[in-house]
């Protein structure tokens, strides 16, 4: 397979990933910064900031990974391109929990079994 081609598809598979988990993810991350965020536009600018970086994380895994590794079979490369582009998604998505997670709090039971 073209080098080049193969390039082109392992970023191809980074980009749908991404895609994929930003479709899933924007509607309920508005809400909740909707929430969090003093205003709209704070709001605005942290999704934003948030699908950039879950484009841009598992892109430079997939960049590194296709770097400093060379293997024979096409398949060996799209297949750890998969996983470097996975690996990158989950450590965008602990980062975004990490940081959300202390503005959203559980709401407490009122009152008490008496």
């Amino acid at each position: 397979m073209n080098a080049y081609l193969l390039l082109f598809v392992e970023l191809l598979i980074s980009v749908v990933a991404s895609l994929a988990v930003l479709r899933v993810l924007s509607l309920p991350l508005v809400n909740v910064l909707g929430r969090v965020c003093p205003d709209q536009q704070a709001a605005l600018f942290w999704l934003s900031y948030t699908k950039v970086m879950l484009i841009i994380a598992p892109l430079l895994l997939v960049l590194t990974v296709d770097w400093l590794t060379h293997f024979s079979s096409p398949m060996d490369s799209l297949r750890l391109a998969l996983i470097a582009a996975l690996g990158g998604l989950l450590i965008g998505m602990l980062s975004i929990g990490k940081r959300l997670g202390r503005f959203v709090t559980a709401e407490q039971e009122s009152g008490s079994a008496a």
